[in-house]
């Protein structure tokens, strides 16, 4: 290739070297987010694997006992939120629950509930499983400590929510969380061997070019 004149070949110069720059950062980019993702997969598949199998090994009729007395629902908490999954937008309703033993007032984990797919405003709240004033069975642990699969909303983890269901809904999220780190892990897996090189291989194409 020859030029007419120094000063375009200073400018196609530039440009060649700033689109190399480019490649680059972006190939660099492409590989940090590969990498991240199979990061990311490997640590939900461990995590999730080691939450659901503590699960399965729980006893809940051994680790908790229900309580001789009611206890009393003294004040609903609602609160809602949108999420985007990249097809919609799904709505939640998230309730959780001020009750009283003994004159004593505790709090209950948070229940999530799909309310609707698409947007809050579109739809109206869910019914809450418990009203104020309602008397309702609940549970004490037997051992200490207890169990994070158990989700305690409070320090002495007073449940009006069964603790056999807990266990099950535990089981369940480490599953999920297995899922995400598998598709975590694929995702990271094409990016780093399909989109780096494809990316690597362009740049060498308009180095030539």
């Amino acid at each position: 290739r020859t030029c007419s004149h120094a000063e375009t070949c200073v400018t196609m110069r530039a440009c060649s070297i700033g689109l190399s720059l480019a490649y680059a950062c972006c190939l660099a980019i492409v590989t940090l987010i590969g990498f991240s993702a199979i990061t990311t997969g490997i640590v939900l598949l461990i995590e999730g694997d080691h939450y659901g199998d503590t699960a399965e090994d729980l006893n809940p009729r051994a680790d908790f006992s229900k309580l001789p007395e009611s206890c009393i629902i003294e004040d609903v908490i609602h609160a809602y939120r949108e999420e985007e999954d990249g097809y919609g937008y799904h709505c939640y309703d998230d309730y959780s629950y001020i009750f009283s033993y003994q004159g004593c007032q505790y709090r209950s984990r948070q229940n999530e509930a799909l309310r609707y797919d698409g947007l809050c405003r579109e739809s109206q709240p869910r019914i809450p499983l418990f009203v104020v004033g309602e008397e309702v069975p609940c549970w004490q642990p037997n051992v200490r400590p207890v169990a994070a699969q158990y989700n305690c909303g409070n320090d002495m983890c007073y449940k009006i929510f069964d603790p056999q269901n807990e266990v099950a809904i535990a089981e369940d999220t480490g599953d999920a969380m297995e899922a995400a780190g598998i598709s975590s892990l694929v995702c990271g897996i094409l990016c780093c061997c399909c989109c780096s090189p494809a990316v690597w291989c362009a740049g060498k194409k308009r180095e030539h070019a």
